[in-house]
């Protein structure tokens, strides 16, 4: 026997990055509002993606630059990973944030249903949960049912070796040498980390290069120094075959094997659309993901879509940005996404950081001037001992407004920002040139290429300013 709840202003199926903070919004504008969640709020962001890499990494960092110890005069001896107290780190981590969001839901008081939930039809959700069944009922619902690591072709099923991000998170012991399939931002991310940690790490991309939709100049510089880091990358390369057992063998396309004790895919995601009640409400069940309009809504009335179920960019931070748009639209602002300006980082070693147009894409629409400053030249770069990587701004000559900013280097991350904030706002670079920046900091590297779309850069030779 069900029970039935009363009726909700709006419910969110799944609590990850766009239905938490979709619930929290939503509430706010002073909704009655529910969230059904299977696991763990926070979804593969908070879990088994963002948070616990950038965790682990931060340990990799600690890592890395004791090593380097002696370049700043300062003598470490016997340095060396301890696996295990690194992923007990990560949970710690997970879960402090994890527990924040249920405080969170209930400051804002946000009911949440544990369980499986199942659209019925439009405005009624079957949750299978630990007490029972019940089902809650709303005005509007948004599915917000994310994402899983895919395994495409030859890596579907279970092949002993094989692991998925996720199984990446729990090891605790390093592989002696690991295969990562996937030269995007998680392939990258998770080559750099393991490298450091000891394991000899080979990089595979079918593309001619990693990052193959980001600029070329700053995806060819970080290749370049994932090479110094350790990582063999491998471009233009097809897995065709993949053998488990006690080390995985791979058959390239046209030739050759390699062999490793791990194999790491990182090759893409799928969208969570199987088994949530699609076809009870009108909407295809085809496995693919939802297509929605700006205001995230689906086909069928009062039902919205939001975060990597949509497909539309796999990012948590836009994820952030549909949930809550979705919450708006539902509670009656006319609010609508706009994806027009959307950073978008690696966390490697050095970072890289985009938000706009490549270079190329850009001299297809405008005429363009592109300019780049070395870390190297900068002071605050030198002081902390990380001087490689650059900044590259992108701008209309015409207009002096900035088409898109890529950086790699130190908080890359960090530093697209201004960038961002520039181009949503159309301050143009020379906003940013009149803008004072705080010296010494790595953000005058910002200001450095600005100047230098201008012809006015202080640290830059005149024949390096085009």
């Amino acid at each position: 026997m069900s029970k039935t709840t009363d009726i909700y202003d709006v419910v969110f199926m799944g609590g990850g990055p766009s239905g938490y903070q979709g619930a929290i919004r939503a509430a706010q504008l002073g909704g009655k509002v529910a969230v059904v969640e299977q696991e763990y709020l926070g979804g593969v962001c908070l879990n088994r993606g963002c948070i616990p890499t950038k965790t682990i990494k931060a340990s990799v960092e600690v890592l890395r630059l004791a090593r380097k110890g002696k370049t700043y005069g300062i003598n470490v001896e016997n340095v060396s990973p301890d696996v295990p107290a690194i992923i007990a780190r990560k949970n710690r981590v997970v879960e402090l944030l994890r527990g924040g969001i249920h405080h969170l839901f209930k400051q804002h008081r946000v009911d949440l249903y544990p369980g499986t939930g199942r659209l019925l039809e439009p405005g009624v959700i079957e949750v299978t949960g630990e007490t029972g069944v019940t089902r809650v009922c709303a005005r509007k619902v948004v599915l917000a049912t994310g994402s899983r690591p895919a395994r495409p072709g030859p890596l579907a099923g279970d092949i002993p070796g094989v692991m998925t991000t996720d199984d990446i998170l729990e090891l605790t012991a390093v592989p002696a040498s690991l295969l990562v399939l996937g030269g995007g931002a998680v392939g990258v991310e998770m080559a750099v980390i393991m490298a450091e940690l000891g394991s000899k790490v080979t990089l595979l991309e079918m593309e001619d290069r990693i990052l193959p939709r980001e600029d070329a100049e700053a995806a060819t510089y970080l290749q370049s120094m994932l090479k110094r880091r350790k990582v063999k990358v491998m471009t233009g390369v097809r897995v065709e075959q993949v053998q488990g057992g006690p080390n995985v063998t791979v058959t390239l396309a046209g030739g050759g094997a390699l062999e490793a004790e791990k194999l790491l895919v990182a090759a893409g995601r799928r969208a969570n659309v199987e088994n949530i009640g699609l076809e009870n409400i009108g909407l295809q069940a085809d496995g693919k993901p939802l297509p929605v309009d700006e205001h995230m809504l689906t086909g069928v009335p009062g039902v919205y879509a939001a975060g990597d179920i949509t497909g539309k960019m796999w990012l948590a931070h836009v994820a952030f940005a549909e949930g809550i748009t979705a919450a708006e639209h539902a509670m009656g602002y006319q609010t609508a996404m706009d994806y027009r300006v959307v950073p978008r980082c690696v966390f490697s070693t050095p970072e890289y950081a985009a938000v706009g147009m490549s270079e190329d894409k850009a001299k297809e629409q405008f005429t363009v001037t592109s300019v780049s400053f070395p870390f190297k030249s900068l002071g605050m770069a030198q002081a902390m001992g990380e001087w490689e990587g650059l900044v590259k701004l992108v701008v209309d000559s015409k207009t002096e407004q900035l088409l898109g900013g890529h950086i790699v280097g130190p908080h890359a991350g960090d530093l697209i920002a201004e960038v961002a904030l520039a181009m949503r706002n159309k301050v143009g670079v020379r906003g940013i040139v009149e803008t004072i920046h705080t010296h010494p900091t790595l953000a005058e590297a910002v200001l450095e290429t600005a100047q230098g779309a201008l012809g006015l850069a202080i640290h830059m030779p005149p024949a390096e300013r085009s």
